[in-house]
């Protein structure tokens, strides 16, 4: 679903490899998910690839469950 513009929310569990995502809550980064692994049912851990500057990286992050992301229209290359 989305709402005036806004990209489609969605909670960290439901996110897989290969998708495009942007942290609506941490000022817009724009992702792609490289895996995903849910610990415990009260975290997720994301493996992300990120281009900022020109250069990509790959991040390690933890969110809690519950936590949403924004489905990103971009597709890094």
């Amino acid at each position: 679903m989305e709402l005036d513009g806004n990209p489609e929310l969605v909670p960290v569990e439901a996110l897989r490899s290969g998708d495009p995502i942007t942290d609506v809550h941490g000022g817009g980064q724009h992702y792609t998910v490289l895996e995903s692994k849910s610990f415990d049912e009260s975290c997720v851990v994301l493996e992300l690839e990120s281009k900022a500057n020109d250069q990509l990286r790959v991040i390690e992050m933890t969110f809690p469950a519950g936590y949403y992301m924004g489905r990103s229209p971009r597709h890094m290359l």
